[in-house]
Formats: C-alpha cells, sequence, structure tokens
C-alpha cells in the first residue's frame, strides 16, 4: 500500500485522494487481521510447534497491527520530504522499546518464556507511542474518501502483496526451512542452526542499508518518473548503490574478527557465510532497483510471477542442498534467488522500459570488491601480519576505495 501511495499521489488526477483511501483500506484490514488471530489462535499456535508461547501470538499480532497502521503516515512523510520528523519519530519508539526491555528484564525478569513476555510487551507500547505521535498525519486519513478510485488502487497493489510474501519467505524463511529439514526435531534443529542465525544477524547491516535506501528511493522513482532524464537518473543512482554497498562489503569483510566480537564464542563456526550474507543483500537491493520499471509502468502482476520463481527456486534448493550443505545451503540458496530474480528483472526491463544501468562499471566494483575480501585475509594469514597491522592495512584499503568511489564516480551531481 505504501508502493501504491507513491504511484498515485505522483498522478496529479489523485494526488489529494490517494491517502485517505489507502489509510482507511488499511484500517479495516487490520482489523479483520485482529479478528483473524484472536479466532485462529489455536491454529497459528499448531503451526509454529510452541505450546508454551500460546499466549503471546495475540500480544504479537498487536505489535503487528501498529506496526502497519504506522507505515501509510510513514510513508506520507517521505514522500513529503520530511526526514526529520520521520527520523525523530522512529528513535522515539525506538529508544522507549529499549528503555523499557531493560526496565522489565531488570525488576521482573524470569524464566524464557516471561522474559520473551516483557520484551514484546515493551515492543508494543514503543509502537503505540510512535502511532500517536503520528495522530496528525493519522487525522489527515479519516477525512472523506473517494472509493472511485478503489478498484484502480487494489488492482495496482494486489500483486505486491505477493511480491512482499516472495520477498518475507527469502530473506527471513531460511530459519523455520532449517527447523522442519534438519534432522532432528524442532528445538534440535533451531539449535543446530543457530550459528547461522549469528551469521545473519551480523549481515543485517547491509540489509539495514537497503532497506534505507528503498525508503528514500522509492518515492525518489515515482517523483522524477516522467522527467525526460529519468532513465539516466536511475542508472545512475544504482550505481552509486552499489558502491555505498561495496563499502560497507568491504568494512564487514576485513574487520570480520572485530565483528565476530558481537556474538558468544558459540555462535562463531559459520563466520564464512557473512559475505555470502551479505553478497545475497546486495543482490536484493540491486532487485529492487531493476524491478522499479514494474511498479513504475504498472506491470506489478508480472513482477509478482518473477518473485515468485525467485521463492520457488529458494524453496526448493533448501531441501535439495540442505543434507548435504546443511545450514549453508540456505546461504547459497538465498543468494541464488536474488541473482536470479535480479536478471531476470534486468532482462525483462530493457525490453518494456529500458534503463542504460552501467552495468560493466558496476560488475567491475562488485568483483573488485569481493576479491579484496577473499585474497586480503589470505595475505595477511601467509605473511602471518600482526592484528594492528592488519586493521592499518585494511583501513588504507577503505580510505583508498572510498577516495577512488568519490573522485570517479560519486563526485559528479546526481540531479
Amino acid at each position: 500500500m505504501e508502493t501504491g501511495f507513491f504511484r498515485f499521489a505522483s498522478d496529479e488526477t489523485f494526488a489529494t485522494k490517494i491517502y485517505p483511501v489507502a489509510s482507511q483500506l488499511v484500517w479495516m484490514v487490520c482489523g479483520l487481521f485482529l479478528l483473524a488471530a484472536y479466532f485462529g489462535l489455536d491454529v497459528i499456535n499448531y503451526g509454529l510447534h510452541y505450546p508454551q508461547l500460546q499466549n503471546l501470538i495475540f500480544l504479537a499480532a498487536g505489535i503487528t497491527v501498529l506496526d502497519v497502521l504506522s507505515a501509510l503516515p510513514f510513508a506520507k512523510l517521505r514522500y513529503d520530504k520530511r526526514p526529520l520528523r520521520y527520523a525523530w519519530i522512529k528513535l522515539s519508539g525506538l529508544l522507549l522499546n529499549i528503555i523499557l526491555v531493560l526496565y522489565f528484564l531488570n525488576e521482573f525478569g524470569g524464566t524464557a518464556v516471561e522474559n520473551l513476555y516483557w520484551v514484546l510487551l515493551a515492543n508494543l507500547i514503543g509502537s503505540a507511542l510512535t502511532l500517536i505521535l503520528l495522530l496528525p498525519e493519522i487525522k489527515n486519513a479519516f477525512t472523506i474518501a473517494d472509493w472511485k478510485i478503489c478498484n484502480r488502487l487494489l488492482k495496482y497493489v494486489s500483486p505486491l502483496i505477493i511480491v512482499t510474501l516472495s520477498f518475507i519467505v527469502i530473506q527471513y524463511g531460511a530459519t523455520s526451512i532449517l527447523k522442519y529439514f534438519l534432522p532432528g526435531d524442532a528445538l534440535q534443529n533451531l539449535e543446530a542452526s543457530s550459528s547461522f542465525n549469528a551469521a545473519m544477524r551480523l549481515a543485517v547491516i547491509m540489509n539495514l542499508f537497503v532497506t534505507a535506501f528503498n525508503y528514500a528511493a522509492e518515492p525518489f522513482f515515482f517523483r522524477h518518473a516522467k522527467q525526460d532524464q529519468a532513465p539516466q537518473l536511475f542508472a545512475r543512482l544504482s550505481l552509486y548503490f552499489i558502491i555505498a554497498c561495496c563499502f560497507i562489503y568491504l568494512v564487514m569483510g576485513l574487520f570480520i574478527d572485530v565483528f565476530a566480537k558481537l556474538l558468544d564464542k558459540n555462535f562463531r563456526d559459520e563466520l564464512f557465510l557473512v559475505n555470502i550474507l551479505l553478497l545475497a543483500n546486495i543482490f536484493m537491493g540491486l532487485y529492487s532497483n531493476f524491478s522499479s520499471w514494474y511498479k513504475l509502468s504498472d506491470n506489478n502482476r508480472l513482477m509478482a510471477i518473477v518473485s515468485v520463481f525467485g521463492m520457488l527456486l529458494m524453496l526448493v534448493l533448501n531441501v535439495l542442498l540442505i543434507p548435504y550443505l546443511g545450514n549453508s545451503s540456505a546461504a547459497y540458496a538465498n543468494l541464488t534467488a536474488y541473482l536470479f530474480i535480479c536478471a531476470l528483472a534486468y532482462y525483462q526491463g530493457q525490453k518494456k522500459y529500458p534503463i542504460p544501468y552501467p552495468i560493466l562499471k558496476m560488475t567491475m566494483w562488485l568483483l573488485a570488491t569481493v576479491l579484496t575480501v577473499v585474497f586480503i585475509p589470505g595475505i595477511y594469514t601467509f605473511f602471518k601480519i600482526e592484528s594492528l597491522v592488519q586493521y592499518s592495512l585494511s583501513f588504507l584499503i577503505l580510505i583508498a576505495f572510498g577516495y577512488a568511489g568519490y573522485k570517479l564516480e560519486c563526485k559528479k551531481k546526481l540531479v
């Protein structure tokens, strides 16, 4: 619905009509979701295989609803170019959440299930504060809605539900897949995949950047789509995206032993997967760039089909590879799925909505980065270079990369 809002807000015919219609639809769906969660608790709990957590499911559903209700008001702030208000509201809810988690666990902490209850309660209160701070934007959502555009809006956004579901499965489904397809029972498999989950947590920094980029890029794409120079603009933005991702990849790859200290020593067995997951997240972000043409040209159904193919590929690869590769299969399947849909979106886009992406430049930046992360640590080990010297040399590599990126590409103005 955020994407639907950006799409129709960029059209003068619907600019003032779309926000009330989209917002009221979201509120109605959230009400139905809460009812379904309440009456379907037993079914949900059966599927999760955690009988001791049944009382927490509805609490988690409440958090989900509050976050969804705040999504469109935040989207409006993004489209209206109000980053400061966006940021301080987000930070306010986050800080309250953290403070309450620390307070509740310190004062009332007990068993694992009790601790989870307090964590979820803190999250619920933080999300509620966020929604309260967005009341000025929410108030504007309940003006009289022009429901004549509802069918057109739903036709546009409904395929994006499939797209989002596919992304959720590709990005976050590995833990559940490993839980069911590794050889032990559910709890044993979760414990066996703990090192993989730890690697995912380290790789999340790339995911955070990609998410932040998409938050800014999506309204940017719609706002500039009708300009004559839009294809060149979008192509250059993708190059900047790759350079920024490569820098993050270098930081994580060259200083992985430093970041590993964030993890308990028992969860550092599969740190080699971090580089694979970082690369997968880069292609996830690149897919968001290459797939922008679907949304701009109202081809969301085709985007849904491509996303489903990616999801199915990820699931099939996991089922086939888990018996041989164990946890590693999830990382390789994730990377393969994103690479596949990225290539497919690019191929289709060049036929129907050509954008002159500098593919050669993007490939060279990415290839140089990956080779650096692969070989430099090996060179350090071969020559038995001390840690302090390693860090110093790695830091110089980062400075050289940043300088080259700025001098060769980023110094040129985007708009």
